[in-house]
């Protein structure tokens, strides 16, 4: 990661996971999460396994077309909504953060983007959210 907002975030992560145990986004405080509220996005599971975005910043509204709050990734473009899901499944499955910086086409603009995806865990540890955190790093 090059990022320096993404790097505090991945620390805060670790830091959750000292001593073993899994992070819970449930058990943390809005507070823990205010210097990346503006740029992250919380995804929950729905019914059939699928994800729905929970939270979704203003200052991504804007930039990526409008509130996704409590939609599935059916509302994103298809080839997009295929490449998030792959990446979302395999934070899942190995139960480790991803980064990843990308370019695409935003607004009729080509932008980069450096994005940060973290699973947090239930009580009986598996991955029932993820918390994505990105910054646009292109000039």
């Amino acid at each position: 990661m090059r990022h320096p907002k993404l790097k505090a975030l991945y620390g805060l992560w670790l830091r959750l996971c000292a001593g073993g145990s899994f992070p819970a986004l449930d058990g943390m405080s809005p507070a823990d999460l205010r210097p990346w509220l503006d740029n992250m996005a919380i995804l929950g599971l729905d019914e059939t396994g699928g994800y729905v975005y929970r939270y979704y910043s203003p200052a991504y509204a804007s930039a990526f077309g409008g509130d996704l709050t409590g939609c599935t990734l059916a509302r994103i473009a298809a080839d997009r909504a295929a490449v998030l899901a792959a990446e979302y499944d395999a934070v899942r499955a190995d139960r480790l953060p991803v980064s990843r910086v990308y370019t695409a086409m935003f607004d009729g603009e080509q932008q980069t983007w450096e994005r940060l995806v973290l699973p947090f865990f239930d009580l009986d540890g598996e991955v029932s959210k993820l918390l994505v955190a990105a910054y646009r790093v292109d000039a």
